[in-house]
């Protein structure tokens, strides 16, 4: 009897370990494939599109790896949570910063005199996030222009204010462009980011637009 539960509980926990195993390839392969499609896909219908992650989580690890290549980051983004903690944050805690040359930063405008594209974006949150509403989004953005301050008068960044519709976040590098289009639905961290390389159609305009909404920004 002993031998016969041994065997069963062997048996399980070979079942166990070999089901672990097989949904862990399952979605390594899964992940290469999708990748591969995209990147076969996109080269046959000439679109510089390179991959597209699922969420900020899935794509964490990819934008790292290019933010440590990079000789110039430009970045436009809503809150920036990013800039404190995460991704940014080890760009601008990088020493020495390497071949990065270069650091370009936009915010949303708080206090605009046109058009409050943050309260815009603010009552889309609120309608999925209670937390939001009653100006949280404008306070989380003024904190992140307050922790970049020291960053601004040591040269190590550039700043400035855009008053313009939330459309996404930006991440544009000397070999790609990440672009996570925001949704009236949910948070940036939980949208799709599509990356897309150097050479192509879409860099270049998220550059262009960048540049032209960088020229009209407000200088901090």
């Amino acid at each position: 009897m002993e031998t016969i539960a041994n065997f069963l509980i062997n048996g399980v926990l070979a079942s166990i370990v070999g089901s672990i195993i097989l949904i862990v390839l399952g979605s390594l392969v899964s992940r290469y494939v999708r990748w591969l499609l995209t990147g076969v896909l996109g080269r046959l219908l000439d679109i510089d599109i390179e991959y597209v992650f699922r969420s900020k989580v899935e794509a964490d690890e990819d934008i790292t790896r290019e933010l440590e290549k990079a000789s110039f980051v430009y970045l436009m983004t809503g809150r920036g949570n990013d800039i404190q903690r995460g991704l940014f944050s080890k760009v601008l805690h990088r020493k020495p910063r390497g071949k990065l040359s270069e650091f370009k930063v936009m915010l949303p405008l708080p206090n605009a005199a046109s058009t409050d594209w943050i309260m815009q974006r603010e009552k889309e949150l609120a309608t999925f996030d209670p937390a939001f509403g009653r100006g949280v989004l404008h306070n989380q953005i003024e904190m992140t222009i307050k922790y970049l301050e020291n960053y601004i008068s040591n040269g190590e960044i550039e700043l400035r204010l855009f008053n313009y519709p939330h459309i996404g976040r930006i991440i544009i590098t000397d070999r790609v462009v990440y672009f996570t289009p925001y949704s009236a639905h949910t948070h940036g961290k939980d949208s799709r980011i599509i990356k897309h390389r150097r050479g192509g159609e879409f860099y270049d305009c998220f550059l262009r637009l960048f540049f032209q909404l960088w020229e009209v920004s407000q200088p901090v």
